[in-house]
């Protein structure tokens, strides 16, 4: 018997709570705009908070949502996907070759922490997109990136920006640092790189 408080496409939930519209996920998923309507509408029953989660997201859009030329990148990518069974490879095609260094890109900005939440979400709908890296690596990335924004800070005298930043150095930083708020206001920061933050940067989190 089908259970209507479990999910069917928890995916699509993510999404929506990203701020997602429904066109949008039904865009990027391919599915009829109707369905995802449909199943959003019959979620909303399950989980009362889904629609407020959604509004704040949306009302809150910054930097690292995709932008139009990563959507259709992201679309073609899954185009070929299900064509393939297959994510592309470098090779002797083109086009493919320009896809597979586009999930490349992506692959690497995740390992350096700097793909933003929702990107990582639309991202997980791509099997074998990534690998799970050895987490003492990610952990010691993690460490480098703390250093380079101190450095930051102690060469400027300002946290970076995201926002009207004035070289790509201070961009990256500020989208690395936002994604921090981001994690700790969601809880998901670890209590350790909290701590690291705090230490290396007071006020850190009261800077957004």
């Amino acid at each position: 018997m089908l259970r209507w408080d479990i999910s069917l496409h928890p995916s699509w939930d993510r999404m929506y709570k990203s701020g997602m519209t429904v066109r949008e996920i039904s865009d990027l998923t391919g599915r009829p705009l109707s369905t995802v309507h449909r199943h959003l509408q019959v979620r909303q029953i399950y989980d009362d908070e889904i629609r407020s989660i959604h509004d704040a997201a949306n009302a809150a859009r910054d930097p690292g949502w995709p932008t139009t030329h990563w959507q259709r990148r992201y679309k073609a990518t899954q185009i070929f996907l299900a064509a393939n069974a297959r994510l592309p490879a470098v090779g002797s095609d083109e086009e493919e070759s320009s896809l597979a260094r586009w999930v490349a890109h992506q692959r690497a900005l995740h390992i350096r922490g700097e793909l933003p939440d929702i990107q990582i979400t639309l991202m997980d709908m791509l099997p074998g997109w990534t690998y799970r890296e050895p987490s003492v690596n990610r952990d010691e990335h993690w460490r480098h990136r703390l250093a380079d924004l101190q450095a930051f800070v102690t060469e400027t005298g300002s946290l970076p920006r995201y926002k009207r930043y004035d070289s790509e150095h201070e961009y990256s930083l500020g989208v690395w640092l936002h994604t921090q708020h981001q994690r700790r206001a969601e809880g998901s920061l670890k209590q350790w790189r909290m701590e690291a933050l705090n230490e290396a940067l007071a006020g850190w989190h009261s800077s957004m």
